[in-house]
């Protein structure tokens, strides 16, 4: 019986982006100032970055929580009171190291896929991503949609969207994944690529979330893994979909899958920082 993490699920909440999208250029200049050992105000920040901040509110404090969000940064308190000091994750040195301005598919997909983590991610993107596919499927519209946010947030709460579908249509933000699209029909959800290019992402991001939600055990059902991190749904895979995926990540070794009892046990056989670090390797 796989052991499941003690730790609470912690999400950014509804309105972290004060309606405001994530802006590719900001994201690079506050990974620069990670980068750089940088610490400060959301106004020092600001002067530093050149991300926009007003007195009351301002884009910085929705940029780096955008960015811990994607998995790009971590956040801890600067040395004066009200100071922030964003560190490098693994995944946000790669990006840094390798495309900086976030311009490449394969950025923009992890980041996405890390913003609809059950721990970690955005709360909106996780339920819309996650949960939500249960019972919306891949295409509804966006009244489903805000109905079924106002169900769990009450009737009161509306425009509980928010600019999530607008990021990915902005070429300024993450229209290259294009992971959510407005069509006449409705909203349309697009799978992540099944792209040999992408596997090592893939594969950093499904160990990442191993160690997250069953660090203590080497292997997992698949069902189990799957009710406990979302990780196929949060993708929009398919289940046959998944079955290429989960095959391409054993054999880059990430992981070994025993198709011959039911439900598949996975076999956990790296960590994520070393696919982290190999992210760009088979890009064409």
């Amino acid at each position: 019986m796989a052991k499941k993490s003690k730790k609470k699920d912690i999400r950014l909440p509804v309105r972290f982006h004060q309606t405001f999208i994530p802006e590719k250029k900001y994201i690079t200049s506050l990974l620069r100032f990670a980068a750089g050992g940088g610490e400060g105000t959301d106004q020092e920040i600001s002067a530093e970055t050149g991300i926009p901040v007003g007195q009351s509110s301002g884009k910085v404090p929705a940029i780096i929580s955008y960015s811990r969000g994607m998995g790009l940064i971590e956040v801890k308190k600067g040395r004066k009171s009200g100071q922030k000091r964003p560190l490098l994750t693994d995944f946000g040195r790669s990006v840094l190291l390798e495309d900086p301005n976030l311009s490449e598919a394969i950025s923009q997909w992890i980041a996405h896929l890390h913003l609809c983590r059950r721990s970690g991610g955005a709360e909106i993107w996780h339920l819309t991503f996650g949960p939500a596919s249960d019972i919306l499927g891949m295409e509804f519209s966006e009244d489903q949609l805000e109905d079924y946010l106002s169900g769990i947030f009450g009737k009161h709460n509306r425009s509980l969207i928010g600019p999530m579908v607008r990021m990915y249509a902005e070429q300024e933000a993450f229209k290259t994944a294009g992971a959510i699209v407005r069509e006449k029909s409705g909203l349309h959800r697009v799978p992540a690529p099944i792209l040999g290019g992408f596997a090592n992402g893939y594969a950093a991001f499904l160990l990442a979330i191993w160690e997250r939600h069953f660090p203590q055990d080497r292997q997992v059902t698949l069902t189990d893994f799957e009710a406990e991190t979302f990780w196929q749904r949060i993708a929009g895979w398919n289940d046959r979909q998944a079955e290429i995926i989960l095959g391409m990540l054993q054999e880059k070794g990430a992981i070994d899958v025993d198709r011959q009892i039911r439900p598949w046990v996975l076999t956990r056989k790296a960590e994520s920082k070393s696919y982290w670090r190999v992210l760009y390797d088979d890009l064409a």
